[in-house]
């Protein structure tokens, strides 16, 4: 693989050639090597007339063993999507980026809980504190903030995080030697010195291009296990971050925000769609099956006090929710036996009555 990678590197310098189009070439000719180097009439029959021409002339310019040392000299990480250190999120994402260039320390997989925060350009003073009171306080939790350094609600949350000491992720729709917006080249370098990364499919020098942004999107849904849209009016970059995220199964939530205010149309429309309306930390961390440190804390306080049959019951539970049914059949209790240590762990504080008939922690 090491020795194939600058080749990887050639080809993602070919304006094109994303995943689709990378897959088929390793399909046909078995490395990227060996698609660098293809008898051109093989790459017409596999990609067209165009790429086949375009990688018929980069040929001429770039010697990829170069390429990618130039990469390299950028301290710049060249993280294809076979290598372990791919975030394992992405990975599980149709269309996944076949190479990223990452800039930064951060190991993608020495965190489990990634959670992306995006939103409107041109935010509200609510909108602001909602995305510096989420970000903040999700990354006091142990949460990695994933956004797209934009302007605005993106680069708020990513702000406070940063001031914190804590890592985040800024995946960009250009190269990392070509930050934008340009007012945030000095938070992108310091979202590196607090430990978070920097992240691109495009080659270092690649220009910010408008069909960038939306693909960059697909990224922070992929890298993410849910997507908090914090503002955004209807027609918005932030609603396709959670088109994305729907896609690929992941957690889509929303800010309710003023009736009147256009930058709350996007996201109040989400939560009228079936969107989780959070409006608080603990709602948040409830979505994944989570207690906040305090709530876990006051859990904790109050299991020690279980007998072993409401332990063994609880054990049972989740936050989705349980059939009694279910329940009788895992204990083999009678139903008198089930009701009365249900009642205990609701006396307690720790179970509840959710709709259909099923029981959930609270």
């Amino acid at each position: 693989m090491t020795e194939d990678l600058p080749f990887w590197v050639a080809l993602s310098h070919i304006r094109g050639i994303g995943p689709v189009r990378f897959t088929k070439l390793l399909r046909t000719f078995g490395t990227a090597a060996s698609a660098w180097c293809a008898p051109l009439d093989d790459l017409r029959e596999t990609l067209g007339e165009r790429l086949a021409e375009e990688i018929a002339v980069a040929r001429k310019k770039i010697v990829p063993e170069k390429l990618y040392e130039s990469v390299l000299k950028e301290n710049i990480r060249v993280v294809p999507f076979s290598d372990p250190l791919y975030p394992s999120l992405l990975q599980n994402v149709e269309y996944s980026p076949f190479l990223l260039y990452v800039e930064g320390d951060f190991d993608f997989q020495a965190y489990d809980r990634y959670l992306a925060i995006v939103g409107t350009r041109h935010p509200t003073p609510y909108g602001v504190k909602a995305a510096r009171f989420f970000a903040q306080g999700l990354a006091r939790e142990g949460w990695v903030i994933v956004s797209g350094l934009a302007v605005g609600i993106d680069g708020e949350a990513q702000k406070i995080v940063a001031e914190e000491g804590y890592p985040t992720v800024a995946v960009l729709g250009s190269g990392l030697r070509c930050i934008y917006p340009k007012v945030h080249i000095s938070l992108a370098r310091e979202i590196v010195e607090r430990g978070g990364a920097l992240v691109s499919e495009y080659p270092p020098f690649t220009e910010p291009r408008p069909e960038h942004f939306p693909l960059r999107n697909r990224i922070i849904a992929g890298l993410s296990l849910g997507v908090l849209i914090v503002e955004a009016p209807r027609k918005s970059g932030a609603l396709i971050t959670a088109d994305f995220a729907l896609e690929a199964g992941r957690e889509v939530m929303a800010v309710p925000g003023p009736i009147f205010s256009p930058q709350s149309e996007g996201t109040n429309a989400l939560i009228a769609q079936g969107a989780k309306p959070v409006q608080s930390i603990a709602d948040v961390l409830e979505v994944f099956g989570y207690f906040s440190s305090q709530n876990q804390k006051i859990l904790q306080e109050r299991r020690v006090a279980l007998s072993s049959k409401e332990e063994k019951l609880f054990s049972l539970i989740d936050h989705a929710g349980v059939f009694k049914e279910e329940l009788l059949a895992q204990t083999g209790w009678n139903e008198g036996e089930l009701f009365e240590v249900l009642l205990a762990l609701e006396l307690k504080g720790l179970v509840e009555e959710l709709p259909g008939g099923r029981v959930g922690r609270k």
